[in-house]
């Protein structure tokens, strides 16, 4: 149901018609996707819902309660839907309209044509509607009754004393269901459980770009830290894909023969977009000021996003991180400490026309290059702090 094809080019990934640099689809899901706490309450309910939604011939008691169970986890299912419906890739692609319909209703109204109707000898009439659904005429003209309020009719209860089997293709289409759904909550949980844990705390760990052999040594101690954690707390694919080569034209109309892979869950392909990235450098990192993902893109590492501030939209986050780097380092750094006070020094000068601002530039200048210097050890602080104040 959620199967999609991903076209490999160069460091592009092409679904549908749309271009995705590697790991901007799982950096839209960390900032997109809700929080765990209610992540992990649907799952939990999802879970305890799907044996109350299956009906056993010596359980009564349950069923008085079925169609209860049945809207509340149809609603589920919709919340779960809606959330991805708006994720990369599904945001783009026809089948997020499948999320929309009334699964588990289709599913039963399918499976199972004899529950409770009160629809009596009504069901010619396409008019025809009360507390339990109403009729419908299908394209070839055939009337039905579309359940839409659950309750079994008591004379099928009873045949299932004679039957046993009478419901088990019902259950089996309703698991279905409630497991396509249960793997994509975990899917979801594994982006804000798993990825954010792996990329906070062992990839950015330092604030720098890793070598191949910190990722390995980082990934090493990953694994043994969350081997015993639930499957949706460790960074593991949902499921499988199948790997192919096709021709792919892109809406420019240039065409190549690219590695086509056919992934039937959005936790398959974050798994695979994921390792790809981390070995070109494309990585998300959650910005130091505002919190929010962005994907560094190899070149120079940043901790600080580009992404306006809100209380003044003409500076971005990393326009704060720059000034709050500095202060930071003129506060504990000795070599920016000395730097920064000569500066003041040397800035006040000019100010009171002790120094031509040909002076004052030629002397920023060189400041900047003893600072250099003192940073990498080849002047002495003592020697530094004198050559500032000159």
């Amino acid at each position: 149901m959620f199967e999609f094809k991903a076209y490999i080019w160069d460091n592009q990934v092409y679904i549908g018609d749309r271009a995705y640099k590697t790991n901007e689809i799982l950096n839209e899901c960390l900032n997109e996707i809700g929080p765990a706490q209610e992540l992990l309450r649907w799952l939990r309910d999802l879970n305890k819902l799907l044996s109350l939604v299956q009906i056993l011939d010596d359980d009564y008691e349950k069923e008085k309660n079925y169609d209860e169970h049945v809207q509340y986890a149809q609603r589920l299912f919709y919340n779960i839907g809606n959330t991805l419906k708006h994720l990369p890739p599904y945001n783009q692609l026809s089948i997020r309209t499948k999320l929309d319909e009334p699964l588990l209703f289709d599913c039963l109204n399918a499976n199972y044509d004899r529950w409770e109707t009160g629809a009596g000898d009504m069901k010619s009439d396409l008019d025809f509607a009360n507390e339990f659904g109403f009729m419908q005429r299908s394209k070839s003209g055939k009337y039905s009754f579309y359940v839409q309020r659950f309750q079994p009719a008591p004379d099928d209860v009873m045949n299932c004393e004679d039957n046993p089997f009478i419901f088990e293709d019902l259950n089996k289409a309703v698991k279905e269901i409630f497991d396509l759904y249960i793997a994509v909550l975990k899917d979801f949980l594994r982006v804000k459980l798993a990825y954010t844990e792996f990329l906070d705390k062992y990839i950015h760990s330092e604030s720098k770009f890793l070598s191949d052999a910190e990722i390995a040594n980082r990934f090493i101690k990953y694994a043994k830290d969350s081997e015993r954690k639930h499957d949706y707390e460790r960074l593991i694919s949902s499921s499988s894909m199948k790997m192919g080569h096709e021709v792919y034209r892109r809406p420019d109309g240039k065409a190549k023969l690219c590695e086509v892979y056919t992934f039937d869950s959005l936790g398959a392909f974050l798994y695979f977009d994921f390792f790809r990235g981390l070995s070109q450098s494309y990585i998300p990192k959650r910005c130091d000021n505002c919190g929010m993902y962005f994907l560094l893109e190899a070149g120079k590492y940043s901790s600080y996003c580009e992404r306006p501030l809100e209380d003044d939209p003409e500076k971005t986050c990393r326009d704060v991180g720059a000034r709050k780097k500095y202060g930071d380092k003129c506060k504990t750094d000795p070599v920016w400490l000395a730097y920064n006070r000569a500066y003041k020094t040397h800035y006040a000068r000019y100010m009171k026309k002790k120094m031509t601002i040909a002076e004052f530039e030629q002397w920023s200048r060189q400041a900047i290059e003893w600072r250099n210097q003192a940073e990498t050890g080849e002047l002495e602080q003592a020697e530094y702090e004198r050559l500032l104040k000159k």
